[in-house]
């Protein structure tokens, strides 16, 4: 009997205080009780579980022999090359091919993450099991190391079996461009899957983004016409490809005839500067530039990511 008096008393009070402010204690109450464990436990306890799931799926040991034996392969294409006025053109084509290979893997990867788990991350958020932010970071940072791995197993071996450079301090720098590039194409792929959470129509948006800023990256066109040059700011191919050549040409190259860089190796010169050959290559940037652009190329397409799964999370509860 006293229960229901004061039951009765506090609804008099919501009542007085206004349809908006019970509302709002409604949401707050809703909110304070929707989750049992704190912000930290979900997150280690989703990236524990992600971690599994990457693991099963991404760091196989098929897809480990398969990075290095594409890594040995490529080695051999470019078996212990010369660093002479021939193999500029060589040394430009070897790391446009590991950018692009490695862009595409990740960010179609990055795709399918999201539209395939989407019924299990509406029904677990619709049951008040974690936070959307918890899962979202927990999923992205799991992911993370085990997607570099194989990358990084690829550069060991096609670097210094092609002769890229011998200096330990290019291999490093050109290996972190590469290993930023693919985080960047694994935060476009995140954008778009959760953007797009149809497969088919998220594969069509990715194909074409990932082949006009390939198309631009500074391998196949240098005279982009002026109305298009905005896209190559949106290469994560132009940047990694470019810093990787500001690193790897850094002492002066010998002419040896062969027309390599013909309107430079001409009157008897006998070798070109590495600034001449980053101005015949048309390389914009420093290499800080390039990878700042690369870290932006990581991070805005993420938190982006985010919202639109949070604004699709939305839709789907209200349906």
């Amino acid at each position: 009997w006293d229960n229901e008096i004061f039951t009765d008393n506090v609804d008099n009070e919501i009542s007085k205080s206004g349809e908006g402010k019970k509302n709002s204690n409604i949401d707050w109450l809703e909110n304070s009780a929707k989750y049992n464990t704190s912000w930290l436990t979900q997150f280690l306890i989703l990236t524990h579980r992600a971690m599994k799931n990457s693991r099963s799926a991404l760091f196989t040991p098929l897809n480990i022999i398969k990075s290095v034996i594409l890594g040995v392969m490529v080695g051999l294409l470019w078996f212990q090359m010369p660093y002479t006025e021939k193999t500029v053109n060589d040394r430009s084509a070897y790391y446009f091919f590991t950018m692009t290979y490695w862009v595409f893997d990740s960010m179609f990867s990055a795709l399918m993450a999201f539209p395939f788990e989407r019924a299990i991350i509406f029904k677990e958020r619709a049951s008040g099991s974690y936070r959307l932010s918890a899962y979202f970071m927990a999923k992205t940072c799991s992911e993370a190391p085990t997607r570099l791995i194989l990358p990084f197993l690829y550069m060991v071996v096609s670097f210094w079996l092609g002769n890229i450079s011998r200096s330990f301090t290019v291999f490093m720098g050109s290996t972190a461009c590469s290993l930023l590039s693919v985080l960047s194409g694994e935060s476009i792929g995140l954008l778009i899957g959760t953007s797009v959470m149809d497969m088919d129509r998220a594969i069509v948006v990715a194909t074409v983004y990932s082949l006009s800023t390939m198309v631009v990256g500074g391998f196949f066109i240098s005279n982009i016409p002026a109305f298009a040059t905005w896209v190559k700011y949106l290469s994560p191919f132009k940047y990694a490809f470019d810093a990787s050549r500001q690193l790897v040409f850094d002492r002066n190259i010998p002419c040896d005839g062969s027309g390599g860089l013909e309107t430079l190796c001409r009157n008897g010169v006998e070798f070109v500067t590495p600034e001449q050959v980053r101005t015949f290559l048309k390389v914009d940037g420093t290499v800080a530039f390039n990878a700042g652009m690369l870290t932006v190329l990581c991070l805005v397409p993420r938190c982006f990511a985010y919202y639109a799964l949070k604004r699709h999370k939305g839709g789907e509860r209200d349906s």
